[in-house]
This record gives C-alpha cells, sequence and structure tokens, in this order.
C-alpha cells in the first residue's frame, strides 16, 4: 500500500520545484544578458576601429597634400648645381608624383599606404565626344562596331534632348530593353551611373571607370600622367604603341607634378581595420588651393573596396 505523502512533505516538494525553476530561470538570463554583452562589445570594437580608420584617412589626405604641396628639391637641386635631367630622374624615387606609385606611412602606430593620381590625366565622361568614348572603348579591345554604338550611348544618356544618335538609345529603346528607366538627358554626376547605360556591362564598366572623370572642363587631358589607355585613344595610337610611349617619355618628370586636382587612394594595413584580416579603402579627390588658410579643399571621398569609382560633382569638403 502507497504510504500518502504529507503536507510537509508535498510543501518541501514544492519549493525545490520552484527553487529548481528560480535557477533555471536565472541561468538563461545571464547567458542571454552575456551573449547580449559580447555582441555590444563586438559592436563597439567595429565602431571604434571605424572611426580610426577614418579619422587615420583624414590624417593621410592631410599629410598627402602637404607632400604634393612642397617644392620638388630634385628641382632646386638641378638648378643650383646643373645636375642633368636623367640624374634628376634618378633622384626621384622619393619624392610624391602622381604615377600611382605607392607611399608607405605610418600614423598612431598603424601603417597605409598612398597611391597618388593626376585627376586631369583621365578622360571626362561629361566633355567627351563620341569619338573620344569611341576611342576609349576600342583601346579596351571592344570591336570597333560596339563600341560606336556604345559610345553614342553615352551620349544619349547625358545630352538634354529625346533626339538618338546614329547608334544611340532614348527612352523608348530602353523600354523595349525591359528597362524601368529611360535615358537620363542629363550629365553624369557619377561615374558608377554608367552601369545604367544600355549594353555597358559588369566588366566593361569595371574597366572603363578607372579611365574617366568629371573633375575639370574641356576634352583635353593632361597626357604625362596619363595611362597607357587614355593615350592610346587620345591619341589614336595602338595600346602596345602607348605603353612604349610611357616607358620612352620624354619630358622630365621632375619639372612637373600635374595637379591640382589628385585622385588619392588610401589603404590601411589590418591594424585599422574592423575585422583583422581584412583591409579598408578610401579614395577621394583633393584639389591643393594657393589659400594658405585652406591649403586644399576635398571634392569627394568614399569608404569601401575596390569599386570605389562613384563621385559626386555636388557637394566639397573643406579641409
Amino acid at each position: 500500500m502507497n504510504t500518502p505523502i504529507s503536507p510537509p512533505q508535498r510543501q518541501r516538494g514544492i519549493a525545490l520545484m520552484l527553487v529548481l525553476w528560480v535557477l533555471t530561470l536565472l541561468t538563461v538570463m545571464a547567458v542571454s544578458m552575456t551573449a547580449t554583452q559580447r555582441t555590444e562589445l563586438a559592436l563597439t570594437d567595429h565602431q571604434l576601429a571605424e572611426t580610426r580608420w577614418r579619422l587615420a584617412s583624414d590624417a593621410a589626405l592631410a599629410y598627402t597634400a602637404w607632400q604634393l604641396s612642397q617644392p620638388l628639391p630634385i628641382v632646386e637641386m638641378a638648378e643650383a648645381t646643373g645636375v642633368g635631367a636623367d640624374d634628376a630622374d634618378a633622384l626621384l624615387t622619393t619624392e610624391w608624383l602622381p604615377d600611382g606609385a605607392a607611399h608607405e606611412w605610418t600614423f598612431a602606430d598603424s601603417s597605409m599606404t598612398i597611391a597618388v593620381f593626376n585627376e586631369l590625366s583621365r578622360i571626362n565622361l561629361n566633355q567627351a565626344d563620341s569619338a573620344q568614348l569611341k576611342a576609349l572603348l576600342v583601346a579596351l579591345a571592344v570591336p570597333e562596331d560596339d563600341a560606336a554604338t556604345l559610345a553614342d550611348r553615352i551620349v544619349d544618356w547625358r545630352d538634354p534632348d529625346h533626339l538618338a544618335q546614329l547608334n544611340g538609345a532614348e527612352d523608348d529603346d530602353y523600354q523595349a530593353a525591359g528597362a524601368v528607366f529611360g535615358a537620363k538627358d542629363e550629365p553624369f554626376i557619377a561615374i558608377d551611373e554608367l552601369r545604367q547605360v544600355l549594353g555597358i556591362t559588369a566588366t566593361l564598366y569595371q574597366q572603363l571607370a578607372p579611365e574617366l572623370t568629371l573633375a575639370g572642363e574641356g576634352k583635353n587631358v593632361e597626357m604625362e600622367f596619363a595611362s597607357a589607355t587614355v593615350l592610346a585613344a587620345t591619341q589614336g595610337i595602338s595600346l602596345e604603341d602607348a605603353q612604349l610611349q610611357q616607358l620612352e617619355q620624354q619630358t622630365p618628370r621632375h619639372q612637373n607634378r600635374g595637379g591640382p586636382l589628385y585622385r588619392v587612394v588610401i589603404t590601411a594595413s589590418a591594424a585599422l581595420t574592423p575585422a583583422p584580416s581584412s583591409t579598408q579603402r578610401m579614395e577621394a579627390v583633393l584639389e591643393l588651393t594657393p589659400n594658405q588658410e585652406l591649403p586644399y579643399v576635398v571634392h569627394w571621398r568614399r569608404f569601401g573596396g575596390r569599386d570605389a569609382a562613384s563621385e559626386s560633382t555636388l557637394h566639397d569638403e573643406s579641409r
């Protein structure tokens, strides 16, 4: 026969169950709070790393502007001592020129790489005519007929009328292709608008973007620091001849720094980045000014990966 449970024993059992339930609840709460704190700490670390990187990139821009504003000591040395052009060029290995060379720089115990390019040595997307755009596309190995079509479509995208070029595309052509938009009929405000032009593939965009700019006026390109692709397009020569011309550059670079508009690409080491295995990249256009109180202006900057070709002409950031 089963022995009935006395009231005191029943109460002790209920009390034990309550204790176990409270302990379980407290354990769940502790685990949840620990997970939340870890998440918050991770987010805080990421935000701190992002802030450090942005401040470091600002410092790198200021340092770059200072370097580019300094007189080339080689020129002064050549004038004072009669050093020849060949010898002067040989001494330029440490000088800052807008030729894309990598310059290592350390800021706050973290290293980064700075590369400078002459912005006006690119083709102006808003100013280049159809023939110049076609030549650029041909230099990038686009077949001539396709290049003529794409060049006309680029012009149709930016011109204010609704009349298609010979091989161009206006609103009806975009609708026929299934696009939800038509030709913009206004100037480009960002290079990556090229992605929307009918027929511009992602691969072709990646090839075109580094050769283009929205800065400056007119179709003229400063040749000295231009890429081989731009040289081929603007001079009507083959890419191979343009590459050879770069190697045989006759104008002594120690007499010219290009400018005053420069494209600056800054890449941080892992020490500055949110993820230890990643790298951060910032791309900007700065302009040197004769104003000592405002020695340079940042026209635009973009943080992110290697696809940093998008820029706006609608805002300047004075520094």
